[in-house]
């Protein structure tokens, strides 16, 4: 068993059953994220970030989208449901339909797309919680090295920039990681 298995098996039901339809469906959907723990609670994480999870309390079940800006934005769509900064509540009896998950984690991966972290690194991720892109961004602008990966998961491309401008050597992989081009940009 793994934490989340723990977590399921110390919810009383329903909230055991509704939160293991839920976590299917994010697992669905983020087939490339890590199941990991987060402040307690079942989560998904895209390049060591969490993008969703799940929570079950006495008289409700949550989905934790981990930022309050994805709740918001996405409040028009969410009023059936009790919505709050970090959570969007439901029924213990009834888990979330598959396309408002959907909308939760693209806005989620949108939110995190291109942002750079507290490290300064900025990131952008494919629609199953891939990695898609990963570098430094200095005054808006692509700078230092930088990689890209296809859908699969293997490394597509890797290269460095100055303010936006490519320079130094970049090369191109075939999709087993053989370097198929190579081209050198100078300084």
């Amino acid at each position: 068993m793994n934490a989340i298995d723990d977590y399921l098996a110390g919810q009383p039901e329903p909230q055991r059953t509704t939160l293991a339809a839920l976590r299917t469906t994010i697992a669905a959907l983020l087939p490339r994220a890590e199941e990991s723990i987060a402040y307690g609670a079942p989560a998904w994480k895209a390049d060591g970030t969490s993008v969703a999870g799940f929570a079950g309390f006495a008289k409700h079940c949550a989905y934790l989208p981990f930022s309050g800006a994805v709740t918001e934005s996405l409040a028009p769509e969410l009023t059936a449901y009790t919505i709050t900064k970090g959570s969007v509540t439901f029924a213990t009896d009834r888990p979330l339909p598959k396309t408002v998950v959907e909308r939760l984690v693209a806005a989620r991966l949108a939110e995190l797309s291109m942002v750079p972290d507290a490290k300064g690194v900025a990131r952008d991720f494919h629609p199953d919680g891939g990695l898609k892109a990963k570098g430094r961004l200095k005054d808006g602008e692509l700078h230092g090295d930088w990689s890209w990966w296809r859908k699969d998961g293997s490394l597509l491309r890797t290269g460095s920039f100055d303010g936006g401008r490519q320079v130094g050597t970049w090369t191109t992989y075939d999709g087993v990681g053989d370097p198929v081009t190579v081209k050198d940009f100078g300084r």
